[in-house]
């Protein structure tokens, strides 16, 4: 009976054995195109993977809710056959920041787009006795960044969606400098695209193999994860993309164009560009951007021969198709100005270098007001790009394509009341994502661009370039707030006939590190027992207050110091007697 028992577990470590190395095999096929710095290292495939998982799963949460949510996981587990996460509840299990109802609608979003269905992120509980039933666990055992990409054929999406908040996940997360990410965290992307043609951008925030779902997908095969992040932070966002209401800027943006440009150093440095000029004087070209397949400029090179006359520089035309992304960093990050019709490709503006300027074509019947991504990103605190949008304002310099599929701006679909109504719009009204036959009839139609309302345009900006100095790129874009003012003291003079308080404090300690000359203190005095309380500003430290005051009374006094208009916080509060 021993021999027996014997037998059965040495068969089935034996079963664990070959298949943990079957699955190893897999891991290397699939990343036979990934970088040889030990890709695999931190795949484990362990028959005693249950030794590690017996304590049990937890969760560390924070935000309020599940658009603001991130966890931290231990032994998070997919399971390919359910599609399901799983939580196996044990005896050092810690579930901390999890909701009473994590059902409602899930417990967070998996991409960084907020409240769409297809991202959401909810776990299944299992006991954690139940791993008796699951014959092949593979653990990984990095520190694993598990999220949704967005849309990874579409660069905007791409950088704005994925990159950005990656970006900035990893570095609330990083041991790191606070201008790098941690190379040693794994990617692992859960929404199931396959690649995708940007796949060798995410490559460039890790030194580890990256992870689809498509490759977990291996019957009766338990993946878990020993530990990492669930989610990605939306900080960077500052679009929306009009599921539930029109398109357009995020309230509240916290992004700053120097934040931006942190992430863009780091691209840079990881595509080897580092050494690259950082400012627009003195370039000597302008790129135009280039579309291969629909929303054309159909005198693209009239159109270059005669900006390059009228501002006397070269003109380089760039696309997706003939310049890798390297290559658009590249040229794009030496440019002057870049010039293009509405379309990801704009997405890559950011690359350019303080003091340049970006103009967004626009076919006809689109209103420039109604589609701003591009804008929004050049006009946050700190880029300073300088935008300017063109719209096609005459009707006979289209061309249109009422006969292509319906996502292609086809309309022959609809009745012939509706196309009337659509051909005859002047302009494509308000609408949600992302089928409106407006939208779609006129965004995918070609353009001959007049030549000289562009240059009215180009020329109001090229005013304004004249007038931004190229040295804000080396000013840190940051906030800096005063601190609390010290020492104050009040005296109540016997000398003066009326009811008086001497009032004088110290400056805020960090107060000699702000360069400016604008320094102004905020006075309240409240009669101790009242609600009201009456408010000075002064631009000294010391001042005789008579004006409200009565004799024999206590007051509160609080002061704050103003600086360049930003308030610091009031001081501790001080009481006073008058005579």
């Amino acid at each position: 009976m021993k021999v027996a028992v014997f037998s059965s577990a040495l068969i089935h470590f034996l079963f664990g054995l070959v298949s943990c190395l079957l699955f190893n095999f897999t891991y290397r096929w699939l990343s036979a195109s990934e970088h040889d710095k030990n890709t695999l290292s931190a795949i484990e495939c362990k028959t005693n993977a249950l030794e590690f998982l017996r304590e049990g799963s937890s969760l560390w949460c924070t935000g309020h809710n599940k658009s603001t949510r991130i966890c931290k996981f231990r032994y998070l587990c997919y399971h390919p056959v359910q599609d399901e996460y799983l939580f196996f509840h044990g005896p050092d299990t810690v579930i901390d920041g999890v909701p009473a109802n994590r059902f409602d609608p899930a417990l967070l979003d998996m991409s960084s787009v907020e409240d769409h269905n297809t991202q959401y992120f909810s776990y299944v509980d299992y006991p954690v006795h139940a791993l008796e039933s699951f014959p092949n666990i593979t653990m990984f055992d990095d520190f694993n960044l598990i999220f949704h990409r967005f849309n990874p054929e579409n660069i905007m999406h791409v950088v704005h969606d994925d990159l950005l908040p990656l970006y900035h996940t990893m570095r609330q997360f990083s041991q790191k400098s606070t201008l790098a990410v941690d190379l040693e965290f794994r990617l692992v992307m859960m929404e199931g695209w396959n690649e995708g043609s940007y796949f060798d951008l995410y490559k460039l925030f890790t030194d580890k193999m990256l992870i689809l779902k498509n490759y977990l997908q291996k019957e009766n095969h338990l993946t878990c994860f020993r530990h990492g992040i669930i989610g990605i932070s939306k900080y960077t966002t500052w679009y929306q993309y009009g599921f539930k209401e029109p398109q357009g800027a995020l309230p509240l943006v916290s992004l700053t164009g120097g934040y931006v440009r942190h992430f863009t150093s780091l691209i840079k440095r990881r595509l080897g560009l580092d050494n690259l000029l950082s400012s627009a004087s003195g370039s000597s070209y302008v790129v135009l951007c280039s579309r291969g397949h629909n929303r054309l400029i159909i005198n693209e090179l009239d159109l270059s021969l005669s900006i390059a006359r009228q501002l006397n520089k070269r003109v380089i035309r760039i696309s997706m198709a003939t310049h890798s992304f390297k290559e658009q960093v590249q040229l794009i990050s030496k440019a002057s100005a870049m010039i293009g019709m509405h379309g990801s490709m704009l997405i890559m503006a950011m690359f350019l270098p303080p003091g340049a300027i970006l103009i967004e074509l626009f076919p006809f019947g689109i209103n420039p007001d109604n589609y701003t991504p591009y804008r929004t990103m050049v006009k946050l605190p700190g880029m300073n790009i300088i935008y300017a949008s063109w719209r096609n304002q005459i009707e006979e310099n289209t061309v249109t394509y009422p006969h292509e599929a319906p996502e292609a701006g086809g309309i022959d679909h609809l009745s012939k009341e509706e196309q009337e109504d659509i051909i005859n719009a002047k302009e494509v009204p308000r609408h949600v994502c992302c089928s409106n036959p407006y939208w779609l009839y006129r965004i995918y139609q070609d353009t001959v661009v007049d030549i000289e309302s562009l240059f009215k345009v180009i020329e109001s900006v090229e005013n304004k370039q004249k007038m931004l100095s190229v040295n804000l790129e080396s000013t840190p874009n940051r906030k800096l707030y005063p601190s609390k003012v010290i020492s104050v003291t009040c005296k109540a003079p016997t000398e003066e006939a009326q009811p008086a308080l001497w009032l004088s404090w110290k400056p805020p300690i960090n107060l000699p590190f702000f360069n400016t000359k604008e320094v102004k203190y905020e006075v309240w005095i409240q009669e101790i027992g009242r609600d009201d309380y009456v408010a000075f500003i002064l631009d000294i430290t010391e001042y005789l207050f008579k004006d409200h005051l009565k004799r024999s009374t206590q007051f509160y006094v609080w002061v704050r110091c103003i600086v360049n208009n930003i308030q610091g916080p009031f001081g501790e509060v001080t009481e006073c007697m008058t005579q």
